[in-house]
């Protein structure tokens, strides 16, 4: 028995050095693997934002947040190489962030980076509105931001020096008035251009920037009351993506201001509000029917379901409506929030609808839903010819009245 006890002791003790030393190489892969995992997860919470600055030996390179005031995050002394390279800890929070690169008092590039992102950034000194920037989806939009806004002020500096050039001549008055319907045809192409950013960028920080772009007499280029819409959509795009970001609650907090004297009905209602968003999405062949393509056209922007039996007895008061303005350059394009092509479609044929009809199947997560603030059905949008929105809501009487005074 004695014998046989130590003879298991002994193999016991065997079994447990066994046992600890399997257990000690399991815990040093374990932990070899954590230190792997969190090496790298350290790597992709940090950005870096690397490259070149001609002409600027010896000249101190600032990295900053672009927030007032002004935090600077990191400095180089440039070589003559010109050569440099930062890295931005994101640290717990994940969301994008606005930087400037600085250097003699001169703003170098500005950057919207992410988590992970390996930014390339070539500049001068000498010209630092024409850096060039890679590895970044965000710095990117806002070098085109940047470039729209430079050729838009580069054509207004221009109008105004010819027109400084005559100002002791019989022609002055004249010239006046024409250099001001220039400028303001400038400024209204460029904020339909920036309307086309916000609405394609929609899920981008970029678009935030675009929407307090200022005109270079400081004014902002969105601030007037029928903008409100704008504010609205870009808030509510950008919170499903970044639902607790300062830049939602300040959008949410501008729009509020904008339309405390005015309601969004009576604001959509009026004819002065601002050009529309864009819509393309697929027609019955299948076909994208881009909305703002019918410029020119009374539109009636109709939303619709063919699941929703009140939408088909509006469609029926539009069969009439249509063929009676239709020749006079009245058009319908009708976006359906159906998930069924041949529910859709049979529809279609069923109520033999003649006009414009899209759909991309995704039911309310179509994205023109939310583009257009739409909580219920039917709904609608009159367009006026040139592109702006002049009714909201519309059925009947109302709509036949309104179509046969702005085809007039």
């Amino acid at each position: 028995m004695t014998k046989n006890k130590l003879y298991m002791t002994k193999n016991h003790s065997g079994f447990k050095k066994y046992f600890r030393f399997s257990v000690l190489n399991s815990l040093s892969v374990y932990v070899l693997s954590l230190l792997i995992l969190q090496l790298f997860a350290s790597c992709g919470n940090k950005a870096v934002i690397a490259g070149n600055v001609a002409n600027g030996e010896n000249e101190l390179l600032e990295l900053a947040l672009n927030v007032e005031p002004k935090r600077v995050i990191d400095t180089v002394r440039l070589k003559s190489a010109g050569n440099f390279s930062f890295k931005y800890d994101f640290k717990k929070n994940t969301a994008p962030v606005f930087l400037t690169l600085s250097a003699a008092n001169k703003s170098l590039a500005s950057l919207l980076v992410v988590s992970g992102e390996k930014v390339r950034v070539e500049t001068d000194l000498n010209k630092p509105a024409e850096y060039k920037v890679s590895g970044s989806e965000g710095s990117q939009l806002l070098k085109e931001l940047n470039d729209n806004m430079l050729k838009v002020t580069i054509s207004v500096d221009s109008l105004v020096n010819l027109l400084e050039k005559s100002q002791n001549t019989p022609e002055y008055e004249e010239l006046s008035q024409k250099t001001n319907k220039e400028v303001a045809a400038l400024f209204t192409k460029y904020k339909r251009e920036l309307i086309r950013f916000i609405v394609k960028n929609n899920k981008s920080y970029a678009a935030y920037t675009a929407i307090y772009q200022t005109l270079p007499s400081g004014i902002g280029v969105f601030g007037k009351e029928q903008d409100a819409l704008y504010f609205k959509l870009l808030a509510d795009s950008l919170e499903t993506k970044y639902p607790r970001s300062p830049y939602v609650y300040k959008l949410r907090d501008d729009y509020k201001k904008l339309i405390s004297t005015t309601s969004m009905q009576k604001l959509l209602e009026t004819a002065e509000a601002t050009s529309i968003p864009e819509i393309k999405l697929p027609d019955v062949t299948g076909r994208d029917v881009s909305l703002t393509a019918l410029k020119g056209k009374l539109v009636l922007l109709d939303f619709w379901s063919s699941k929703e039996r009140v939408t088909g007895m509006n469609n029926i008061e539009l069969l009439p409506i249509y063929e009676k303005y239709h020749p006079e350059g009245f058009e319908i394009y009708q976006v359906s929030l159906d998930e069924n092509r041949e529910s859709w479609l049979q529809a279609i044929n069923t109520q033999k609808l003649p006009w414009i009809n899209v759909c991309d199947f995704k039911g309310v997560k179509t994205y023109p839903l939310q583009l257009y603030n739409i909580t219920k059905l039917p709904a609608n949008y009159l367009i006026s010819k040139d592109g702006e929105i002049i009714g909201k809501d519309l059925f009947g009487e109302k709509l036949d009245e309104k179509i046969k005074e702005s085809l007039k």
